[in-house]
């Protein structure tokens, strides 16, 4: 005799069925068990250190195969933006001998610091171009005068910054020559006096400061206008007026006195001095300071 069976389901399946009705219990069984379970055997594989050393060291052969292909390679180094020469040639010296190199192993931004540390650049920008180039954009600050000191010559800005130093007057001879302590403090006075002296530029060697409180024009052959303290300017321009009355500047004078202007002074060079001496069996002391 068979004995019927009870269609009901028995009270667990009917608490799991009712268990898998709720969205969290879903959720925990089809996300949850199956990233527990991902997450506990990476942390068995990570726990072995040779695993550990394996798995390093796929990362560092990958990054170097990714940094090494063609496409990322630096090969040549250009600069843009109007950099002098001597500029371009500092730049080119401390960055020239690093290419080729990958532009993952360049530091752009030291790079610029550097750039940047440089007193005659105002902006520097570093970009990587496409087709293996890097190009350095830098805009320099122009020097307006070439100052002459013990330790040689520098250029300075129309501030009176310094920018760089220079071997040879020869390599700007555009730019006016001062020299003398206190010349970078009276930059303006300057400027004014080589505005003047326009029309005798092509004898003119430099202004010279003395004593940080006037100015000598030292001009071809050494001739020399002593300039007083108080403007400067208008006597230097009556000097010019008088040379050119007088043609002072194609006479062997040596000096020309005008610290006080009331009372201007010349010396003459000692050998037409001695010339004159013998001709005329004179003393010239008004010709000498």
């Amino acid at each position: 005799r068979m004995v019927a069976s009870d269609p009901a389901p028995s009270v667990l399946s009917y608490r799991l069925q009712r268990l898998w009705l709720t969205p969290i219990f879903r959720a925990c069984v089809r996300v949850g068990l199956p990233a527990c379970s991902i997450v506990g055997l990476v942390w068995m594989f990570l726990s072995q250190d040779e695993n550990r050393a394996y798995l390093r060291g796929l990362v560092q052969e990958a990054q170097v195969n990714v940094q090494n292909q063609p496409v990322h390679q630096l090969q040549t180094l250009t600069i843009e933006g109007g950099a002098s020469p001597l500029l371009a040639q500092e730049i080119r010296a401390e960055f020239g001998d690093l290419f080729p190199i990958s532009a993952f192993e360049l530091d752009h931004e030291a790079m610029r610091r550097w750039i940047m540390d440089i007193p005659s650049v105002a902006h520097a920008a570093v970009i990587a171009s496409p087709g293996g180039l890097l190009s350095v954009q830098v805009s320099e600050i122009a020097p307006e005068f070439i100052w002459r000191t013990v330790e040689g010559l520098q250029l300075v800005s129309a501030g009176g910054e310094l920018l760089r130093r220079v071997e040879r007057r020869a390599d700007f001879p555009h730019l006016p020559l001062i020299a003398g302590e206190g010349a970078l403090e009276a930059l303006p006075e300057a400027r004014a006096l080589l505005k003047t002296a326009a029309p005798v530029v092509d004898r003119l060697r430099g202004l010279v400061r003395i004593g940080e409180r006037r100015w000598d024009v030292v001009l071809l052959d050494g001739q020399t206008i002593a300039l007083p303290e108080a403007n400067p300017d208008p006597v230097l321009a009556q000097v010019l007026v008088l040379s050119a009355a007088q043609d002072l500047f194609e006479r062997d004078i040596l000096m020309m006195d005008f610290r006080n202007p009331r009372r201007p002074t010349l010396r003459l060079r000692p050998q037409a001095l001695a010339g004159l001496k013998q001709v005329k069996g004179v003393t010239f002391s008004e010709f000498t300071k």
